[in-house]
C-alpha cells in the first residue's frame, strides 16, 4: 500500500472513531446500572430503560413526532404544487427564483426566533402545532427545491398521454407525477421529518406549555438537573432516535429503484 493511501485511510480511521466512541457510550451507558461520563464495561441492567419508558417520557416522543408530522406535512404538501409549477410552468425569472430559494435554505433558524416569539406571543400561538408549522415552513425552500429538481426528470410524454386520457391537471399530478418523483419527494420529507424531530432551541423557545415538552427538551432537563442521570439520558437518546431510524428504513424503499418510470398510472 502507498504511503499517501496509507496515511488517507488511517485518518478516516481515526475520523471513524470520533463518531463510533459516543454510540458506544450510549449503548453500554444505556445498560450500566453505574453509568458515568466515561466508557467502561457495563454492570448489566435494564432499570434506565424502564425509567425512560415511563409515561410522561412516552409523552414527550408524541409530542415530538405531533411536532414533526405537522412540520412535515406543511413543507412537502406545497412543495409538491410549487414544484410542478416551477418545473412545468413558464415563470418570469424562474432561474433566479431557483437561487434565491436555494439561498433561503441557509438562513439560520437562531436569526428569526426573536421577532417570531414576539408574533407567537401577541397572538397567543406558544404552542406545539404552531410551532410545527413554523418548523415546516423554515424547511420549505429545501423541500421546494429538492421536488422541483425530481420532477424535472419526469417526461412530459407521461402527462400528455394522461391528458389524452382525459385526466385532469389535479389527477395527473397525482397519479403521474408524484408516482415518479416519489424518490425526491421522500428525500424532502424525511429532512422536514429530521429537521423538526432533532428541534432543540425553536421548542424551548416557541412552546410554554410544560405539557408539550418535546424530547429534546426532556434529554435536556435530564442534563441539567443537579444529580447528571447519564444512564437515562443514554437511554432515552436511544428510544428517542428510533423513530428516525424506523423512518429511514420504511423509506428506504423509495430510494431503492431511483426514478422508475414504473411508477405512473393512468390518470
Amino acid at each position: 500500500m502507498r504511503r499517501p493511501t496509507f496515511i488517507a485511510n488511517l485518518l478516516l480511521a481515526l475520523l471513524a472513531l470520533c463518531f463510533l466512541a459516543p454510540m458506544l457510550w450510549l449503548a453500554l451507558a444505556s445498560v450500566d446500572a453505574h453509568a458515568s461520563w466515561s466508557l467502561n464495561w457495563p454492570s448489566l441492567t435494564l432499570a434506565h430503560y424502564r425509567n425512560v419508558t415511563r409515561s410522561d417520557y412516552l409523552w414527550s416522543l408524541g409530542n415530538t413526532f405531533l411536532l414533526a408530522l405537522v412540520a412535515t406535512l406543511v413543507a412537502v404538501v406545497p412543495a409538491i404544487f410549487g414544484g410542478y409549477a416551477l418545473s412545468r410552468r413558464r415563470i418570469p425569472m424562474r432561474d433566479g427564483l431557483m437561487v434565491t430559494i436555494l439561498f433561503l435554505t441557509g438562513i439560520p433558524v437562531g436569526i428569526m426566533i426573536i421577532p417570531v416569539f414576539q408574533i407567537f406571543a401577541h397572538f397567543g400561538w406558544l404552542s406545539l402545532v404552531p410551532t410545527g408549522i413554523f418548523l415546516g415552513a423554515n424547511s420549505l425552500p429545501f423541500a421546494l427545491w429538492l421536488i422541483k429538481t425530481a420532477m424535472d426528470g419526469v417526461p412530459r410524454e407521461m402527462e400528455e398521454a394522461a391528458q389524452m386520457e382525459r385526466a385532469s391537471l389535479l389527477q395527473t399530478i397525482i397519479h403521474v407525477v408524484i408516482p415518479v418523483s416519489l424518490p425526491g419527494i421522500a428525500a424532502a420529507a424525511i429532512f422536514s421529518f429530521i429537521n423538526a424531530w432533532g428541534s432543540f432551541i425553536v421548542p424551548l423557545v416557541l412552546i410554554s406549555d410544560p405539557d408539550q415538552v418535546t424530547g429534546p427538551l426532556t434529554i435536556y432537563g435530564l442534563i441539567a438537573a443537579a444529580n447528571v442521570r447519564y444512564g437515562d439520558i443514554a437511554a432515552f437518546s436511544i428510544v428517542y432516535s428510533l423513530p428516525v431510524v424506523l423512518l429511514y428504513l420504511l423509506m428506504s424503499r423509495s430510494f431503492s429503484g431511483g426514478f422508475l418510470m414504473g411508477g405512473a398510472v393512468k390518470g
